[in-house]
């Protein structure tokens, strides 16, 4: 029976589970205490094996000197899903990213943590900035990952999994405005209620705004807010204990407003491009077009803002040529005046 269960689970996971850790979605959740951010979340506690596929995406000068930017969610060996407005208007190059897997906490290190560079970031073809229209991105990582207890898969709902069953959703992520507030850095999980895309499009709600492509999920005191861009947004299988990531956080107005709730992009959409990205040949979806965009007659239209992100710090050189230049300003200063 235990083999059994197993092997379902390997068939519902798909393909890249074999290349790392041979499983998916296991132990999203672990021991917490109460915490302030992830707006109304608690800590996730280091040791537990939850969030095991959840990744920090940091600009990452000068070891040990690193900002979190944004989450991310590891989906096979050597590839991470994430949002592509973590990347956009930022100049840093590639060579100064890093993604941090096995960590609870920003600053945690040891065995179970892996750093790796970023190889290719490809940005949805499709990507539209400001409007945040399919905000998905994938990272290559320059090596494959070794998965263990603390880092494991994400599970992708294919086309056959039905989404608006699923129950027990939660998100995840460091919320970087509110991590700087308390002074720690601890990841912040929160349970959340999935608001069905009508009701959310509504007049009341989001005005228009909400496509297939997107998820809403969390309101009114409970929801991701700065720095969780990129996070997962899971909901646990109906028959099995393990978690389908069904969103990607990318914008809101505000943070867990009542009637805002926080949209993600929908991986189930993007099923077929993630795995077409990858190389890898996923199973046969249909995706509906968008529908036509919204007219406005009465209430104006929200303010649309991705998750912010937290910029790079200048790189050295920059800041000494900046110091030089201003000794040498004093010192002229001092000739005239002395």
């Amino acid at each position: 029976m235990i083999l059994l269960s197993i092997l379902i689970l390997l068939a519902l996971c798909g393909p890249a589970h074999g290349i790392c850790g041979q499983t998916c979605g296991l132990r999203p959740m672990g021991t917490t205490v109460g915490s302030t951010r992830v707006v109304g979340g608690t800590d996730v506690m280091p040791g537990t094996g939850a969030w095991a596929g959840i990744a920090s995406v940091r600009c990452y000068w000068n070891p040990p000197v690193s900002v979190h930017v944004c989450g991310g969610t590891l989906v096979s060996s050597q590839w991470l899903l994430t949002a592509a407005h973590c990347f956009i208007n930022i100049t840093n190059p590639l060579s100064e990213w890093a993604i941090v897997l096995g960590a609870t906490s920003l600053g945690q290190s040891g065995p179970d943590v892996e750093v790796r560079r970023i190889k290719r970031l490809i940005l949805h073809e499709k990507y539209t900035p400001n409007l945040e229209h399919h905000d998905v991105a994938m990272v290559e990582l320059d090596r494959p990952v070794r998965c263990r207890s603390s880092i494991q898969t994400a599970c992708l709902p294919g086309p056959s999994v039905k989404v608006s069953e699923l129950k027990n959703c939660y998100v995840a992520g460091w919320g970087d405005r509110i991590v700087k507030a308390s002074g720690r850095d601890v990841l912040q999980q929160a349970k959340v209620q999935v608001v069905d895309n009508q009701l959310c499009n509504s007049s009341e709600w989001l005005q228009g705004y909400i496509y297939d492509f997107n998820v809403c999920a969390g309101q009114g005191g409970v929801g991701t807010c700065q720095g969780d861009s990129g996070g997962p947004l899971v909901c646990q299988d109906k028959r099995a204990g393990f978690f389908w990531q069904i969103g990607v956080t990318s914008w809101g107005v505000g943070c867990a407003r009542p009637k805002r709730p926080a949209v993600s992009s929908s991986t189930q959409y993007y099923y077929n491009w993630i795995w077409s990205t990858m190389g890898r040949k996923p199973a046969p979806a249909t995706m509906p077009p968008p529908p036509p965009a919204p007219t406005y007659t009465a209430a104006p239209p929200p303010t649309i803002t991705p998750r912010p992100v937290q910029p790079c710090p200048f790189p050295r050189e920059k800041l000494l040529q900046f110091f030089n230049l201003l000794k040498d300003i004093l010192r002229y200063l001092k000739e005239k005046l002395f």
